[in-house]
C-alpha cells in the first residue's frame, strides 16, 4: 500500500488520507460560528463529499461514519438534535448506507455542535451484515449494523436496544454491557469471524463519579466485557462521554475486525498496564498491512496516571504509540489516522490552550503532512487523573 495525503482547505493537517482502496476522513466541522443543527450538518456533509472526491471516492463508498455532537443530555434535547440531523443525513445516504455511531461529547470549537468523520473503501466487494432479530433503531434509517468488505468487518455502535428500538437493562451497567457485547459478538459471527478477529474495539460509557469510583465502575463494567473478549483481546479505548442516543443508555461498543489468523500482537515490554492483573488486554495488532494501536494513556504499570499536566501526558502518550509502532517495524510516517480524546474544561480560551499544547507536541513526533485527526473532548477515561488518550491506525508500505 501507499499513503497519499490530501491537505485541508485551510492549510492545516490533512483531512483525507488514502491507502490503497482505504480512505480515512478526519473529523470535519462546519464553518466557525453558531449555526442551526441542520445547516451545520448540511455544511459538514458537503465537506465530506468534497473530501471524498479529492481521494477518488464518493458517499456510496463510506462504510463507517461517526457523529460526535454536543447538546444537553436528556431524551428531549438529544432526540430533537438527532431528528434534525437525520433529516439532513437521510438526504445524503440511501439504504444500505454506512454504519453509524452517535456520541454526545465535548467539541473543541466554540459554537460547534457537530463533527463527523468517516472510513470509506473504494471498489471492493461488500456484504451487508444484518443478523435476523438484531436490535433496530426507532424509525426508518439508511444506516446499517455492519459491512464485510474484503477481509475487513466494520461494525457500528452496538446498543442495548431490542428490535423495536427500546432500551433494555434500565439503570444497570452490567446488563447493558452484556447486551451490547453480545450484539457485537453476533455481528462478528455474521461476518464469518469471531471475537479473535476483532482488531479495534471502542467502548463509550456514561459515568459521572470521581476519584477511585471511576476505576471501580470501569472494573465492574469490564468484568462483564471480559466474558466477550478474546485472549488476548482486541486493542481499543474506553471513554467516558456525556451521553448517548437515549438518556438512560449507559454504554455502546463499536469495532473493526480483520479476518485471518496471521497477525502480530504488539505488546512492548515495560509498557503501561491496566488495573486488573493478568488481564490479557492488548496494546495493538498488526495484520496484513494494517496496524491498530489501541488507546494509549500516560500511566505506569499499575494504571496510575503519570504527569499532572497536558504536555507531560501527551508526550508520554506519543512515546507509547512510537514504542508500539516499533514492535511492528513501523514509525510515525506510517500513521494514517489519529483519534485524540482529551479532557479539558473551563473557558474556551482554556480549552484552546490545551488543544494547542496537544498539537504542538504532536508536531514533534509526526512529520509533515501528518495523519488525519479526529479529536474530541470526553468526560474522562477508565482511570482517574488521566487527561488524554490517543489511538493510531498505521499502514505498512509495499
Amino acid at each position: 500500500m501507499y499513503l497519499e495525503f490530501f491537505p485541508a482547505r485551510d492549510g492545516g493537517t490533512p483531512e483525507v488520507v488514502r491507502a490503497g482502496n482505504l480512505v480515512f476522513i478526519g473529523g470535519l466541522y462546519a464553518a466557525d460560528g453558531a449555526l442551526d443543527v441542520m445547516t451545520e450538518a448540511r455544511t459538514i456533509l458537503e465537506r465530506l463529499k468534497a473530501a471524498l472526491a479529492s481521494a477518488g471516492a464518493t458517499l456510496a463508498d463510506v462504510v463507517k461514519h461517526n457523529v460526535y455532537f454536543s447538546c444537553p443530555p436528556g431524551d428531549a434535547s438529544v432526540g430533537r438534535f438527532l431528528a434534525d440531523l437525520d433529516e439532513v443525513r437521510h438526504a445524503y445516504f440511501t439504504y444500505p448506507g454506512p454504519t453509524s455511531t452517535e456520541i454526545n461529547c465535548g467539541l473543541e470549537r466554540e459554537g460547534a455542535r457537530l463533527m463527523i468523520d468517516a472510513w470509506a473503501v473504494i471498489g471492493a466487494d461488500r456484504e451487508l451484515l444484518d443478523p435476523p432479530g438484531h436490535w433496530r433503531r426507532a424509525g426508518a434509517s439508511p444506516f446499517v449494523q455492519g459491512w464485510k468488505v474484503g477481509d475487513m468487518l466494520f461494525i457500528g455502535g452496538q446498543r442495548t436496544l431490542d428490535r423495536d428500538g427500546k432500551l433494555l437493562g434500565l439503570g444497570d451497567i452490567e446488563i447493558q454491557t452484556d447486551e451490547a457485547f453480545r450484539n457485537l459478538d453476533t455481528m462478528l459471527k455474521a461476518g464469518g469471524g469471531d471475537r479473535s478477529n476483532l482488531m479495534r474495539q471502542n467502548t463509550y460509557f456514561r459515568f459521572f463519579g470521581e476519584g477511585r469510583a471511576v476505576t471501580d465502575y470501569w472494573e465492574k463494567m469490564t468484568a462483564v466485557r471480559r466474558r466477550y473478549m478474546s485472549v488476548p483481546s482486541a486493542a481499543g479505548a474506553g471513554l467516558r462521554i456525556r451521553s448517548l442516543g437515549l438518556a438512560d443508555e449507559l454504554i455502546q461498543v463499536e469495532g473493526i475486525g480483520v479476518l485471518g489468523d496471521v497477525k502480530q500482537r504488539l505488546q512492548p515490554a515495560d509498557h503501561w498496564d491496566w488495573s486488573i492483573p493478568g488481564n490479557q488486554f492488548t496494546q495493538g495488532w498488526k495484520i496484513g498491512k494494517l496496524a491498530f494501536i489501541g488507546g494509549q494513556i500516560s500511566a505506569d504499570a499499575k494504571a496510575q496516571a503519570v504527569g499532572h499536566d497536558m504536555e507531560t501526558q501527551t508526550r508520554n502518550v506519543f512515546t507509547f504509540i512510537r514504542r508500539t509502532l516499533a514492535e511492528a517495524g513501523l514509525d510515525e510516517s506510517h500513521v494514517a489516522k489519529l483519534y485524540i480524546y482529551y479532557h479539558a474544561e473551563g473557558s474556551w480560551a482554556d480549552i484552546a490552550a490545551e488543544r494547542a499544547t496537544i498539537a504542538r507536541v504532536q508536531r514533534e513526533f509526526y512529520p509533515e503532512p501528518g495523519p488525519v485527526v479526529t479529536a474530541v473532548r470526553v468526560a474522562g477515561f477508565a482511570f482517574e487523573n488521566l487527561l488524554i488518550e490517543i489511538e493510531a491506525l498505521a499502514v505498512a508500505r509495499d
